[in-house]
């Protein structure tokens, strides 16, 4: 066990959520010492919560749902158990991070669906939560899993063996899914889909107007459902709503000094480079040369009637200079991850800084549509709740499918301003309710609101199955209560 210090720090997050007290912190470094604690835990009572890494930013990092659980860090289990380069996949720990695993695809015909955040986050802890990648959405990456039940066994799932060997879906059930955002067991190993490296990426880029918004997201939505015949995810981001000046913001409980913001004034915070005037559209194009080529001229067909789209480029990823503000996008096109992005964003020279920096930050992140009326109906709903907190926020939509875009909402304040915390969580509350009273549910939540998140959405009969679920793999709620899990 880990002395005070370890336990300190496991009580800080860069989003300042309310702290929670923290019975221990234990370490363990093998599948036995997994099952050991666990069977430890069922003779004394123990609750436990096990991280990846800790890094989940904005959404409470490595600080538990509940109080006085024992956190489980399986930063130490970093193994890539097997690597199968014919059929393209790794099996790998919870502890492997998104560098160790691009480093050893180097040079191979594989290379892994890198996300935007830090080169050192955890794939099975991403994946598990169902974060985004350049290319798709990590859940796609969820091949199998190895869980450690609550009584100590352990199972697999998704044609992974008991022998760590992975052999695709199999015949029978496949009980993968249901360890995705739940409590179920302790996951201590993951079949993760490779992405086969492909002959050409390219990178669109462009920043538009934001007046533009409802008609490039309208665009982009008739690009992808008449058929985009490169992979890759595109987004756009970077679409800010700010308090509208004359606001007595001074008006509201806990509102201070300002955090001085990058642009326009005021009380509010965003990221250095960030325009509340303009919107990026991004997004790597990848496959043959003809593919991609061919993707291009579709893409840009798609964006005639966007006013500004012709300014829109699309370059060679391999080919974007270290000097140039898109090369931290270039490299992860390619399946290399990076920092600097994180880094730019929340003013930091290390991850290791990110819990302990003077620059906070919330994540929202909601399912949301892809149509041009009701986006723009949500971004007013969305300005009332900014106005009220004289707090910014900034969007974005990843066009993860041709149905329905994964939303990230991210909210940045100043940690050492009076009342800056305060507001940002009140955005963020309301933001949620707004959003789902607009038919946007959440689809990955926080340690403040997993729990209501489920509960708002899923019906009576739905909670009562997951509680039959969970009853039956863990009868006395040793595992992570309050995670997602009924």
């Amino acid at each position: 066990m880990q002395g005070p210090s370890r336990l300190e720090l496991r009580s800080r997050d860069v989003g300042g959520h309310q702290p929670r007290t923290v019975a221990g912190v234990e370490t363990p470094r093998g599948l036995d010492e997994v099952r050991a604690l666990v069977r430890q835990a069922m003779a004394t009572g123990a609750r436990l919560y096990p991280i990846s890494t800790g890094r989940n930013w904005g959404m409470g990092s490595a600080v538990p749902v509940s109080d006085d659980n024992l956190v489980v860090d399986l930063s130490g289990m970093n193994r890539v158990r097997s690597l199968d380069l014919e059929a393209g996949y790794a099996v790998i720990e919870p502890g492997v991070t998104q560098r160790q695993l691009a480093a050893l695809l180097r040079d191979t015909p594989w290379m892994l669906n890198v996300t935007a955040s830090c080169a050192d986050t955890s794939v099975v802890g991403n994946g598990l939560d169902r974060g985004d990648g350049c290319i798709r959405s990590r859940v796609h990456d969820v091949a199998g899993l190895e869980a450690v039940l609550a009584d100590g066994s352990v199972v697999t799932t998704g044609g992974l063996d008991p022998a760590g060997r992975y052999h695709g879906r199999v015949a029978g059930p496949d009980l993968t899914p249901a360890f995705v955002q739940h409590n179920l067991g302790v996951i201590t190993a993951m079949a993760v889909a490779l992405v086969p490296r492909p002959q050409t990426v390219a990178l669109v880029h462009g920043r538009l107007q934001r007046d533009q918004i409802g008609v490039a997201l309208g665009a982009l939505t008739a690009f992808l459902r008449r058929g985009n015949p490169a992979e890759g995810l595109l987004r756009v981001r970077e679409l800010s709503l700010v308090p509208t000046e004359g606001n007595d913001w001074g008006a509201i409980e806990g509102t201070g000094a300002g955090a001085g913001a990058v642009a326009g004034g005021g009380d509010w915070t965003l990221p250095a480079g960030v325009d509340p005037g303009l919107f990026t559209i991004l997004g790597p194009l990848m496959g043959s040369d003809a593919t991609v080529e061919l993707a291009e001229e579709l893409l840009r067909k798609a964006l005639i009637e966007v006013e500004g789209a012709e300014a829109v480029r699309v370059v060679d990823a391999s080919e974007v200079s270290p000097e140039d503000p898109l090369y931290p996008r270039a490299l992860m096109a390619q399946g290399i991850p990076t920092c600097r992005g994180v880094h730019n964003a929340l003013g930091v020279t290390s991850c290791d800084q990110i819990d302990e920096g003077a620059m906070g930050f919330l994540a929202l992140l909601p399912l949301m549509p892809m149509h041009a009326r009701r986006t723009e109906h949500i971004l007013a709903a969305l300005q009332t709740a900014v106005d009220r907190y004289g707090t910014a926020l900034m969007m974005e939509w990843n066009l993860v499918g041709r149905h329905m875009a994964n939303g990230v909402i991210q909210i940045f304040f100043d940690r050492r301003a009076p009342g800056a915390p305060h507001r940002a969580h009140q955005l963020r509350n309301d933001g949620n309710c707004l959003l789902r009273g607009n038919g946007c549910a959440i689809y990955r939540s926080d340690i403040d609101h997993a729990a209501a998140d489920v509960w708002s959405e899923t019906s009576t009969a739905g909670l009562g199955m997951l509680h039959r679920l969970k009853t039956a793999l863990d009868p006395d709620g040793l595992i992570s209560p309050g995670r997602y899990g009924a």
